[in-house]
This record gives structure tokens, sequence and C-alpha cells, in this order.
């Protein structure tokens, strides 16, 4: 199993979970990097989505996330239906997951098949093209 990239030069850490590390790489862009070969679940889930929210109201606009799916083992539903309910359109503009091997991609499409995120979200097999996506979500200033 690949393991999670190294922070970028350009991220600046905003703190960690006892199973995820977070970046910000704009103001209004988290990286959520899970330690590798975690087992998501609803007690995880709810931990890592106080943190997002957090980042999110301290920000004080809507923001993206930008997740590592690859250092992922697995996400049971009550993780899934943690991070699909707790995401809020007034908080967050964008979700990319970012999955690189089978299985990163499988439990990325479990995410969008099984729940219904209220932001949009989508899939990408590296970071460049998930940053490129989220600055084509961002909103627009005055719209």
């Amino acid at each position: 199993m690949a393991e999670a990239p190294s922070p970028s030069d350009s991220w600046t850490s905003v703190g960690r979970t006892s199973n995820t590390q977070y970046h910000r790489a704009e103001p209004d862009v988290l990286i959520v990097l899970p330690d590798a070969n975690l087992k998501d679940d609803g007690p995880s889930a709810m931990m890592n989505a106080d943190f997002q929210l957090a980042f999110a109201r301290a920000a004080g606009r809507p923001v993206a996330v930008v997740v590592q799916m690859t250092s992922l083992l697995s996400q049971d539903g009550a993780a899934r239906r943690v991070y699909a309910e707790r995401m809020e359109p007034k908080l967050f503009f964008a979700a990319a997951l970012v999955a690189t091997n089978p299985m990163s991609r499988a439990i990325a499409s479990f995410f969008l098949g099984l729940t219904k995120p209220k932001i949009p979200t989508r899939v990408f097999d590296s970071f460049d093209a998930a940053l490129a996506w989220v600055a084509e979500a961002r909103p627009r200033e005055g719209a």
C-alpha cells in the first residue's frame, strides 16, 4: 500500500488528531492526511469531522478539503455517514478525494455510491488534479 505523501513545502501544518495530520494549502483549502493503514470508523470520523468543522469555522468562509484516501485501509458505513452528513455547504464548498491505488479508489467509490454528500465531491488520482478542481470550484468573491 502506498504511503501518504510528505507534506508539500508550501503547506502549513495546522494540527492533527490521533490518526490524521492536517495542513493548509491555501487559507480555504485543508489537506487531510490520514495515518497509514487507518481503519476509519464512526468515532474516528466524528473526531476528524470535528477538526475539519473547527477549521472551517475559524476560516470565516467556506473551505474545501482534499483528502488523501490512499492511506486508508477501510472506512465503515458509520464513518461515511458522519462525513456526508456533517459537511455543511455553508462551511464547505468542495471535497476532493485523492485515490491512487485500487483499494483507495474502492473506498472512495463506496463513499460516493453509498452516501449522498451535501457538497460537491469528486475522486482524483493526484493532488495536483484535486487542487486544480478545488480552485475551479471555489466560490467567486461577491458571487
